[in-house]
């Protein structure tokens, strides 16, 4: 059983070099109909849900194209992700919460080298359980938008459609 991902990522091999393959794509999605709810600079893109359909657990997907060394070959790199203001409101809360417990057992330890009541302790006592609730919550959310992930990585294979190698020997 594979292991769960906080930010599930793919990976597809393709035929034309970075810059041609991101030009390609580019041009396959002005002519489609995500053109409003997608940015892309350079060799990067990024895929979001309609406005209309977005939700708090909404996922937004970060595509890279990336030059490989084999001559005229590239690979496409996805990464799927909350959309980045409740990306940094997790992370701001992991550090919170790690901060709580490891100041927790800190002072916790002080107290109990002085001989004094350890209640610093609670702190690790509400942390572990704090980082395994965030985590347990992020894995309902990413659970919530199965189908918008499969949506905009449904995106991606159209416009890669036809520009993927045959095989990547350098995997």
């Amino acid at each position: 059983m594979p292991r769960p991902k906080i930010r599930p990522t793919f990976s597809v091999p393709l035929a034309l070099d970075a810059d041609t393959a991101i030009d390609e794509m580019r041009r396959r999605l002005d002519a489609s109909e995500w053109v409003e709810c997608t940015k892309s600079k350079g060799r990067c893109a990024d895929f979001f849900i309609e406005e209309s359909e977005r939700r708090i657990w909404s996922p937004h997907l970060t595509v890279q194209v990336d030059a490989r060394p084999d001559a005229g070959r590239s690979r496409l790199r996805g990464r799927f992700s909350p959309s980045p203001e409740v990306w940094t409101l997790f992370m701001f809360l992991y550090f919170g919460v790690a901060f709580l417990g490891v100041m927790g057992l800190m002072l916790g330890l002080v107290q109990w080298q002085s001989g004094m009541e350890t209640w610093g302790f609670w702190g690790v006592y509400l942390g572990i359980p704090g980082i395994l609730l965030l985590y347990l919550v992020s894995r309902v959310g990413q659970h919530l938008s199965t189908d918008q992930m499969e949506e905009l990585r449904g995106r991606v294979d159209v416009l890669v459609d036809g520009l993927q190698a045959d095989e990547d020997p350098a995997a």
